[in-house]
């Protein structure tokens, strides 16, 4: 597991508050999950793997959808102060669910300074890769707004996500409304 995602996994495990579990877990690192798999079931032509990734979807979406349908109505009422503290761990979570994109525990092992090798591999990135890596916050950028934490009191969320690139798909469908169409019937 890149150290990116284990760290962030690693603060969502240990934090006490149920809501901040579901909103990291169901909608952040599952919500991360489904648009990739989402992406690999469009690229594909092998219709088995096609098969298998749609079932995959499937299921992801069940979780995140229960994590949008779980947290919805808790966030409705919660405190500015609350908010904030949700919008800037859903900023701290995409931020380190891109950087896991840098390598950098690679280029450590390697003797190689992160700081040093990153610019350079950020020019080198090609626009499938800034396609791709932008695409997986397509799931997650609509499911905030539905929460509410995209606009919040103050649109701080809205400005960190425009910041990164990402604000294009605030209008995609969420997926509690979303599941109904990735359903496979039993």
């Amino acid at each position: 597991m890149n150290a990116h995602l284990g760290a962030l996994i690693d603060d969502i495990l240990s934090d006490s508050r149920w809501d901040i579990t579901y909103l990291g877990m169901q909608i952040m690192v599952e919500g991360l999950a489904l648009a990739a798999f989402g992406s690999m079931y469009q690229t594909s032509t092998e219709p088995l793997l096609k098969q298998l990734l749609r079932y995959v979807m499937s299921d992801e979406a069940r979780h995140v959808a229960f994590g949008v349908l779980s947290l919805q109505e808790a966030y409705a009422d919660i405190s500015g102060a609350e908010l904030r503290e949700r919008q800037e761990f859903v900023f701290e979570a995409a931020i380190r669910m891109r950087d896991r994109f840098l390598h950098q525990e690679v280029w450590e092992r390697l003797g190689i300074a992160p700081r040093a090798i990153v610019p350079y591999f950020v020019r080198q990135q090609t626009e499938e890769d800034v396609l791709f890596q932008r695409m997986l916050f397509a799931k997650i950028v609509p499911n905030c707004k539905k929460l509410g934490l995209l606009d919040g009191r103050d649109g701080w969320l809205r400005d960190r996500f425009t910041e990164l690139g990402v604000i294009e798909f605030e209008d995609h469908v969420d997926t509690a409304n979303e599941y109904g169409e990735l359903a496979i019937d039993a």
